[in-house]
């Protein structure tokens, strides 16, 4: 199968779920990847409607390599929160089984690593360990995606978390715009640690610049200090993923790259375009 395109839907979040699928199909892409809120695959979407998204998918010859959910986030929450994550979780998990999608993106939440404590790994790994018992009744790999601002946050404490849960069927969303954010190495040497465990890989690109002020731009608190980014196109921003892709294809990484630029544009369409034509040169 080797490496395949795949879309975000939230590039085309001003679209209802059903048009940009086809959107998704008509730019060329391999896969689609549902934003799990409103107003695409929200968890109180029917059954019926899923099945319906099944169909039109099947029509569209697209497959979904993840579901992405904001579910889990258990480092800040109480334990009755973290119950209601799972019972969330358990409304995807039924979504997953029927597109035929078996990696759903659930995590540890925060706090950013410089102010985490024993206590908050230990508390997340609990609850993502019952997380992947329920999601090994459905065959589902629960993935934590690499992310600023989370426990998961650099390589080091992702594999300290899949060490701490000790669960087969959890892995990590391979993510190099957010590991650009906080420092953290997104080449090679990213994906050899990462091995077997590396599940599923989001790309964007992101430039820092000297103030939060244009069209795209964020701050964020690094260890650096509050900093200024731009969301930027594929191959027009400081994050280089050329070693990436050559590290993945030597790995034997066979599935899907999802494309999730949210980059400042007039046109969502012609942004996805401009998404596949630079995935494609770097598959290439």
């Amino acid at each position: 199968m080797g490496l395949q395109p795949a879309l975000f839907s939230k590039v085309l979040g001003e679209r209802s779920l059903q048009e940009a699928a086809t959107l998704t199909a008509e730019c060329g892409y391999d896969g689609f990847e549902p934003m799990c809120r409103d107003p695409h695959l929200g968890p109180d979407r029917s059954l019926e409607e899923v099945r319906e998204l099944r169909d039109h998918l099947d029509d569209l010859g697209l497959g979904v390599p993840c579901l992405a959910t904001y579910t889990g986030n258990y480092a800040a929450l109480s334990e009755p929160e973290c119950e209601a994550e799972l019972e969330t979780l358990e409304s995807f998990l039924g979504f997953a089984e029927i597109l035929d999608c078996d990696v759903v993106r659930h995590g540890p939440g925060g706090p950013p690593l410089r102010d985490a404590t024993d206590a908050d790994f230990e508390h997340a790994a609990a609850w993502m360990r019952r997380a992947a018992d329920r999601a090994a009744e459905y065959d589902v790999t629960v993935a934590m995606e690499i992310h600023a601002h989370r426990l998961s946050e650099t390589v080091d404490s992702t594999r300290r978390l899949l060490e701490a849960i000790d669960r087969d069927n959890v892995g990590a969303i391979h993510d190099a715009g957010n590991m650009y954010i906080v420092g953290d190495d997104y080449g090679p040497e990213s994906v050899r640690r990462l091995g077997d465990d590396l599940v599923h890989v989001h790309v964007k690109d992101l430039q820092r610049i000297e103030d939060a002020t244009g069209p795209g731009t964020f701050e964020l608190e690094t260890d650096d200090g509050v900093e200024a980014f731009q969301r930027r196109r594929l191959e027009e921003g400081a994050v280089d993923h050329g070693p990436l892709f050559a590290a993945l294809e030597e790995a034997g990484y066979d599935g899907y790259v999802t494309a999730e630029s949210t980059a400042p544009a007039e046109d969502d369409v012609a942004l996805a375009e401009h998404e596949l034509a630079a995935l494609s040169r770097l598959l290439s």
